[in-house]
């Protein structure tokens, strides 16, 4: 006789693991594929953390002094901020494995690492350009793990299906922008590190070509941070004394320059020197002390300079500043008008404002100055070695 329950029964377990079967095939697929999606997440996350700190780091390596000195010194560091990607990126490991960047090339839209110049903080979209190297201010990392490099990522259960790995890559680009037009103050930035002074753009341009320096007589080492006298470091010089001496300014191309109500006193002077300019200083220009559409700015100002400010020059040598230029002065005294056309990083190597006329000085050179404050727009071409510090810009 047939038992009909029984058979029933047996079909029904048999449909039951049937399922029960194709359900734990499909609860491990998507097991693997949840583990598989996180590892190549996190792999993805790492590859990002990783192009940014090696872009962020090779960035500031270019900020070394050595690339004002010219020639195969700007090749050099433009060299050493290349490994220095290498380096922070081998630091940032993905999945366990430290990255290799190539080094080969680089001075062209392709490669591992970029390094070339962006104009414009405002566009994304921005192409960098490769024509001088002097002027390079932007670094743009690749990486990748494939086949290419540093090979693809395991994937531990995506096998089943086929999949054994994944090709993981990112990029980053950091940039320090120069295209500075003016100055802003807050409580993040802290103060403006612009000296109240003035210098005429025509002696600033001799000054670059070389046809009008008191020569090559003091080095900064990056270091110690101290300026030594009678050891050249291949970047000229300028005294900025106002004076009739061998070497001085002759009047009417250097002054104080009033940052802030017009009829500053020494003593603002001399705490601006020392602390830097504040967002109270900058409240008489609105806020922010900055060219206008024209590329032009107005200040207050005298051409002279008070000996008593000797200690505060003497207190800030060998750090760098920012430097107004000017285009032409109008007025006598303290009722001149300096007409600003830009910002130019210096050092101050050296000050002597006692004894007499001939021998006064204040001994300036070019500078690279990093500035939290600053206000950048591509629209600046009268402004040099003064900077936004290093940021992600991509």
């Amino acid at each position: 006789m047939v038992n009909v329950p029984t058979t029933r029964a047996n079909r029904r377990r048999a449909v039951t693991s049937a399922l029960v079967a194709i359900s734990l095939v499909t609860l491990l697929g998507m097991a693997s594929l949840t583990v598989d999606l996180g590892m190549a997440y996190r792999a993805r996350n790492e590859a990002q953390s990783s192009a940014d700190a090696a872009a962020m780091a090779a960035a500031w390596r270019m900020m070394d002094q050595n690339r004002l000195r010219g020639g195969s010194y700007v090749d050099s560091v433009n060299s050493a901020a290349r490994q220095q990607a290498v380096t922070l990126a081998q630091d940032n490991q993905i999945i366990n494995k430290s990255p290799t960047l190539d080094t080969n090339g680089g001075n062209g839209s392709t490669g591992d690492i970029v390094l070339g110049r962006l104009v414009d903080p405002n566009n994304g979209n921005e192409a960098m350009a490769y024509a001088n190297a002097a002027q390079f201010n932007a670094v743009h990392v690749f990486l990748h793990r494939d086949a290419t490099r540093n090979g693809p990522i395991s994937l531990y259960f995506a096998g089943i299906f086929g999949k054994h790995s994944a090709d993981i890559s990112a990029s980053a680009t950091a940039a320090f922008y120069d295209g500075v037009i003016g100055w802003h103050v807050t409580q993040t930035t802290g103060n403006a590190g612009i000296l109240p002074f003035a210098l005429r753009k025509s002696v600033w341009d001799q000054l670059m070509a070389g046809t009008f320096t008191t020569g090559d007589h003091y080095s900064y080492d990056e270091n110690t941070k101290k300026v030594v006298s009678g050891g050249p470091d291949g970047i000229n010089e300028l005294n900025l004394y106002p004076g009739a001496g061998a070497g001085q300014l002759p009047p009417g191309n250097f002054g104080t320059v009033d940052i802030g109500a017009p009829g500053n006193s020494t003593s603002d002077i001399v705490r601006q020197i020392t602390e830097g300019v504040n967002a109270s200083d900058l409240a008489y220009f609105g806020g922010t002390l900055q060219l206008g559409a024209d590329g032009t700015l107005m200040l207050n100002g005298d051409t002279g300079l008070s000996g008593g400010i000797s200690s505060a020059l003497e207190s800030i040598i060998g750090l760098p500043r920012a430097l107004p230029i000017f285009s032409e002065v109008s007025g006598p005294g303290n009722n001149s008008i300096f007409t600003i056309v830009g910002f130019v990083g210096v050092r101050i190597l050296d000050v002597k404002l006692t004894g007499s006329m001939n021998s006064k000085k204040v001994i300036i050179q070019p500078a690279y100055v990093m500035d939290d404050s600053v206000v950048v727009s591509k629209n600046s071409g009268q402004s040099s070695f003064v900077y936004k510090p290093v940021q992600l810009v991509k």
